[in-house]
């Protein structure tokens, strides 16, 4: 697991992170959102041993990265924009990441083909798009098969084939039981692949939790209802005292979960062609989150 606990940084006359805990849990991906310059590279930075906390912990499987007895294995990083050897290629990048880590080489031939790249293995990594290098990044992150992983905004420059690729990699990984912390500012990418996301404003964590719990913790719950008997259906939910509006082609029950619905609507000898929680975009929720964040602030 990968976790920090009240961790804070200042850079410069910034304060970046303000008191920021979270939880990559074992076996889900984590999904570490918010918009460019919200700290998530920062706290990435000081999880991975690469920058200091001002205060607060960051720990790996209960220990700092840096006290790790394994790293490689312990931690698999990739951090947007890294710089890679432009002159070096591909294979001898891999070769070169497993003799620092007591990896063996053996691995390369396979985590090349597992990301793409073994049909220009031996081409310098100067010659490699974006998307490429991406591609080659999250490789030197998985060679050590860690445990815990953590991508910074791994899905820049990947074309739309590369995007689905890693997040079904990434799925895999996480039903192997391992943590997947995984930053991006691309909310619908996120809200495809991830169990959990962690929104971050201005440093700060503003909400928590699985899609779901987080459509419903400030929100009244809402139920997408469907119906070649509509009318009669909102009609004893209106009777019930539930409200309703329309939406596509059904409604929305407001306050209201789907077993309360399905229990008046069926025990009323009516059908449904669809009863499903109505779950919020994770966009949405963001905007949402924001908003009484700023708003609280301004009270204050």
């Amino acid at each position: 697991m990968i976790e920090t606990t009240s961790v804070s940084k200042r850079l410069g006359a910034k304060q970046v992170l303000h008191d920021v805990s979270l939880q990559a849990r074992d076996g889900h991906v984590t999904g570490f959102v918010g918009p460019n310059g919200a700290g998530k590279t920062t706290l990435m930075k000081i999880i991975a041993g690469l920058l200091p906390a001002d205060s607060g912990t960051a720990l790996i499987d209960g220990v700092p990265f840096t006290q790790a007895a394994v790293p490689g294995r312990a931690l698999g990083v990739y951090m947007s924009g890294e710089w890679l050897p432009t002159r070096r290629s591909g294979s001898d990048h891999l070769r070169f990441v497993c003799d620092t880590q007591s990896i063996p080489a053996a691995r390369v031939r396979p985590m090349l083909e597992t990301v793409g790249l073994w049909g220009v293995h031996d081409r310098a990594i100067g010659t490699y798009s974006l998307g490429m290098r991406q591609r080659l990044g999250i490789a030197a992150a998985l060679i050590g098969d860690p445990v815990n992983i953590m991508l910074d905004e791994p899905v820049n420059g990947l074309d739309p084939g590369g995007v689905i690729w890693l997040r079904e990699l990434l799925k895999e990984q996480a039903a192997h039981g391992k943590a997947v912390l995984l930053s991006s500012h691309l909310m619908s990418e996120l809200e495809l692949v991830a169990d959990r996301v962690v929104m971050l404003h201005e440093g700060q964590v503003v909400r928590a939790g699985t899609l779901a719990e987080l459509s419903t913790r400030e929100n009244r719950p809402e139920v997408y209802i469907a119906s070649t008997e509509l009318a009669a259906v909102l009609e004893l939910l209106h009777r019930q005292g539930l409200d309703t509006r329309p939406e596509g082609d059904g409604a929305l029950v407001a306050g209201a979960d789907p077993e309360q619905v399905g229990r008046i609507v069926f025990g009323a000898g009516l059908t449904l062609s669809h009863l499903a929680p109505n779950v919020h975009s994770l966009e949405d929720l963001f905007l949402s989150s924001t908003s009484t964040s700023q708003k609280q602030e301004s009270a204050a």
